[in-house]
């Protein structure tokens, strides 16, 4: 309800899981605390989407799918407001941590030539978080492992068709 419209009160979030908000308010003593709640769960479920891909230790196209599915799942779990989130100190900085793993990953992948080194400074990072917005959120007909597929093809191979290759010079 809370990534639908961020306004939603306690008193509709308490109606719409059938409990009264008083049983909210014991649980959480204010919106805040409860978008707090919403926030480390959702960072949580990060840190072990992240340590599940096995990122440093598995091969390099096996733990981007992993990542990316299991990013999927965490997005359509937990579908919070990022810039919201970031605006807590200590949640920063332990999705800093997660984003410095992932960086570090996606540099393996690129010195183990499953990416491109061509890309300009600043592309092949944000790209990736990019794709699987879109596939968490306008893909939602697909199962997780079906939008990764997605998400890792048109990351590792474009979108575009392929060139054709020039012809060489016939000789007589």
């Amino acid at each position: 309800m809370l990534a639908a419209d961020p306004g939603t009160s306690i008193v509709s979030i308490a109606a719409e899981a059938g409990v009264d908000r008083r049983t909210v308010y014991r649980r959480f003593a204010s919106r805040e605390e409860l978008l707090a709640a919403i926030y480390e769960s959702r960072l949580t479920a990060i840190e072990h989407a992240i340590q599940d891909a096995r990122l440093q230790e598995a091969p390099v196209a096996v733990a981007l799918h992993r990542y990316v599915e299991n990013i999927i799942t965490v997005n359509r779990t937990w579908p919070v407001d990022l810039t919201r989130m970031l605006t807590d100190d200590a949640i920063r900085r332990r999705r800093d941590v997660s984003v410095a793993e992932v960086e570090a990953f996606l540099r393996r992948a690129s010195g183990g030539g499953l990416l491109r080194r061509d890309q300009p400074q600043g592309w092949t990072g944000p790209l990736l978080p990019e794709l699987v917005n879109l596939a968490s959120h306008r893909q939602a007909h697909l199962s997780p492992g079906k939008a990764a597929d997605m998400v890792v093809d048109t990351y590792l191979h474009g979108i575009g068709t392929p060139r054709p290759r020039p012809q060489g010079r016939a000789t007589a």
